[in-house]
């Protein structure tokens, strides 16, 4: 294998153009961004109706990141392995668990096989207004534990609270220190709103924000806001094995292990069919081994690892239909992006 990859930048630039514009999937005009890294280098760098410096929600991306600090908190020792159950993990919680709740795995939460209720078209049904935590504990499974993959939000806002909990910091001083510092991504005077439409004015004026639940965790399914080169550093970080600038930030084994393939998807939720690992979709670009973050209504970090390829994408979306265009950038990867790399 090559140890440096032959890309002709321009052509390649000029082909995504072209895909783009000539592409009648849902959606597709809000696209804002599409960065494409090979051998750590930018190749392509667009742009649309945006700048570099603008920011947008990464949505469901945010479980990416979530499985990274993840494997950070178990490196730390604040998590002491995927066996450990809900009951041990949210131990102040228990009076409100269900039954079966108590014995749900963090290797089920990560994999979305805890048996919770699954997103509706896009959006977690969080039984409790007032207090989310407690209310996906209360309200339980729809399948006992281990159960089928499907793809639940309510998993990945558990694995906020645990990690919360667990590592004895909010949510995002924790980020910050862990990841969002190392990797460069300024956070200072970062917005934290609620699910209140004041918030969200809140929210859309921020340039860094993560909104939050009702007791004031950072939401574990989404809402990070972030520019384009940041989320692509999420990517370049899984490409290096967890090192970054010299500096290792996750480990190699953790790397691994969430971006292997865990359980089948059996074609469910939103993302590529294929496998799921820890909060990473699992996947293959023309024979190549790929994962891959993804957020609704087009937002996207994918990595192909033996063609030292990263692609991010982010996206405005303002309406439901988007959720069905998530597909569009797959194929872009697939049909464009990859062909041209030697």
């Amino acid at each position: 294998m090559p140890s440096h990859r032959t890309v002709d930048a321009a052509a390649l630039d000029k082909a995504v153009s072209q895909f783009l514009a000539t592409s009648v999937a849902p959606g597709v005009e809000n696209v804002r961004a599409v960065l494409i890294w090979v051998d750590d280098r930018l190749v392509v760098r667009q742009y649309h109706h945006s700048t570099a410096s603008d920011s947008r929600t990464i949505a469901s991306v945010t479980k990416s990141v979530i499985s990274t600090l993840i494997g950070v908190a178990l490196e730390e020792g604040h998590l002491k392995g995927l066996d450990q159950t809900l009951g041990e993990l949210l131990p102040a919680q228990r009076p409100n668990m269900a039954s079966g709740v108590e014995g749900i795995t963090l290797h089920q939460l990560l994999t979305m096989t805890a048996g919770l209720p699954a997103d509706d078209h896009g959006t977690p049904n969080f039984p409790d207004e007032k207090n989310w935590v407690r209310g996906i504990l209360r309200q339980g499974t729809d399948q006992a534990p281990p159960a089928q993959f499907a793809y639940s939000s309510l998993d990945s806002h558990l694995l906020a609270a645990i990690l919360e909990q667990n590592t004895g910091q909010p949510l995002l001083a924790y980020a910050r220190a862990k990841l969002f510092d190392p990797l460069g991504i300024d956070t200072r005077g970062a917005a934290q709103p609620p699910f209140t439409p004041a918030g969200r004015r809140i929210y859309d004026a921020a340039h860094f924000a993560w909104a939050v639940d009702p007791q004031g965790i950072n939401a574990g399914y989404s809402t990070i806001k972030l520019t384009p080169t940041d989320m692509a550093k999420v990517g370049r970080l899984y490409l290096a094995g967890g090192v970054w600038n010299g500096r290792r930030v996750v480990s190699a084994d953790w790397v691994h292990r969430a971006t292997s393939p865990q359980v089948p998807t059996h074609g469910k939720g939103p993302g590529p069919s294929g496998s799921y690992g820890y909060q990473w979709w699992i996947t293959s670009v023309q024979d190549h081994q790929a994962f891959a973050a993804l957020g609704f209504g087009g937002q996207l970090v994918e990595v192909v690892p033996d063609l030292k390829l990263v692609v991010a994408v982010s996206s405005d979306f303002k309406d439901d239909a988007l959720y069905f265009s998530d597909s569009l950038y797959f194929s872009m990867v697939s049909l464009i992006v990859v062909p041209a790399i030697t």
